[in-house]
């Protein structure tokens, strides 16, 4: 992709990329255009071309390694429970046989089958409206997960940060930055910064936006962007992302529709 001025930069409108977005927001940087949708709705733009860099779905980068370039400074994970990727059920986790899956996921969503592969379950959609009651358990993600935990309305909640580091012993990474092949060097650089900005100079002004915006404590919040979700990309996560990789292939590696996996 060819750079005729600005380098156009995919955001996630959701709390856990607000530390960042909320910065970038405040900055103003000329030379950078924000453009924001879904986990799901980044993936698309960044795989057609239409912006230079996004945080995507880990699963998204794991399938398309030769089409983009990592950026190793910033991911969005958690090292055991992250509050924001919940499995609800009104039923013990050995006795679900039907989920609904959110139309907005790609990692969870890959990374839920993994958890589940030995059970013998059945899937179909959902958009957060007018889920079907005939669902033993529903995947929520973001924000939406967020404020359905903090309501008590199931009887079990599974964290998927957490099934997934008791699965391997790795992180959880939900998201990965990636740029496309051209170089954007200052985006190392950029993201990490600004994460930083907006967990220190802005972190009054970035609790107070969330918790008004969600209807949550800013308690809640700050528990949140500073001991669920973890930004930095070590080693572990880079192991993580390579057992994630593993385990796709090797459960999931026949599925070429995308669709019809719902990855």
């Amino acid at each position: 992709m060819k750079i005729n001025s600005k380098i156009k930069l995919g955001l996630i409108n959701f709390t856990n990329c607000l530390p960042l977005n909320y910065t970038l927001e405040k900055w103003q940087l000329e030379n950078i255009e924000l453009v924001y949708g879904t986990p799901a709705q980044l993936n698309q733009l960044m795989h057609e071309g239409k912006i230079h860099a996004a945080p995507v779905s880990s699963i998204e980068y794991l399938k398309n390694k030769n089409k983009y370039k990592l950026i190793e400074t910033a991911c969005i994970s958690s090292d055991g429970e992250c509050r924001s990727v919940i499995l609800f059920s009104q039923k013990e986790m050995k006795q679900i046989k039907k989920i609904a899956l959110p139309n907005d996921s790609a990692s969870s969503i890959a990374m839920l089958k993994i958890i589940m592969k030995d059970h013998d379950i059945t899937y179909n959609e959902h958009n957060y409206n007018n889920i079907s009651p005939d669902n033993d358990a529903v995947l929520f993600i973001g924000d939406n997960a967020l404020i359905r935990n903090n309501t008590g309305e199931s009887c079990f909640s599974y964290d998927l940060g957490k099934l997934w580091k008791d699965l391997n012993g790795y992180p959880a990474v939900f998201g990965t930055w990636v740029k496309q092949k051209d170089d954007f060097e200052e985006l190392d650089n950029l993201i990490p910064q600004a994460i930083e900005t907006g967990l220190g100079l802005y972190f009054n002004e970035v609790l107070e936006f969330a918790s008004v915006n969600l209807k949550l404590p800013k308690e809640i919040i700050e528990d949140y962007l500073t001991s669920k979700i973890k930004y930095n990309f070590t080693e572990r996560h880079k192991k993580s992302l390579e057992k994630f990789e593993e385990l796709y292939n090797n459960n999931f590696s026949n599925h070429n529709n995308i669709c019809n996996l719902r990855l």
